[in-house]
């Protein structure tokens, strides 16, 4: 069965215009699946939805970059960098590499770097489901960053 978006968008609306509470008031979407059974692999999915605010919490983001694009993370205010040096000495230290995987939300990489990211990093981040997104050397972080903490 499929969901009529104006159907939705009503009762969206008409749950948001309700007499309002002295306390900070949430809404929340829950969907049922019918007939998909989620514990096959085939039929898994990780979608990220990009909401039109940034969320209450701190969604932390961390840059795995060198040279330029390191400079304009820091200068962005990324939670975490990691530079190429730090990478080769994750690849040797698991503990440190565990610890990043957990520490960080979303993972931001330099394309020449994704082979290096693929095996120090990918056993952990891979089954999080926080594979870097890949980003061209050339291109600017500023979008990518404020979409990724708007994002659930």
């Amino acid at each position: 069965m499929q969901v009529d978006a104006e159907a939705l968008k009503k009762a969206l609306e008409k749950a948001l215009s309700s007499t309002k509470r002295n306390f900070t008031q949430s809404v929340e979407l829950i969907v049922n699946l019918r007939d998909i059974d989620t514990r096959r692999p085939e039929n898994k999915f990780n979608e990220m939805v990009e909401l039109p605010n940034p969320l209450g919490k701190d969604v932390k983001v961390c840059v795995i970059a060198s040279g330029q694009m390191a400079v304009e993370a820091k200068k962005l205010g990324a939670d975490g960098i990691v530079q190429r040096e730090d990478l080769e000495n994750l690849a040797k230290n698991r503990k440190a590499a565990r610890k990043l995987a957990k520490a960080y939300d979303f993972f931001v990489a330099e394309a020449p770097l994704m082979p290096m990211i693929g095996r120090a990093l990918g056993p952990l981040l891979g089954p999080r489901g926080k594979m870097p997104i890949p980003v061209p050397p050339n291109a600017s972080l500023a979008p990518i960053l404020e979409r990724l903490r708007r994002t659930v």
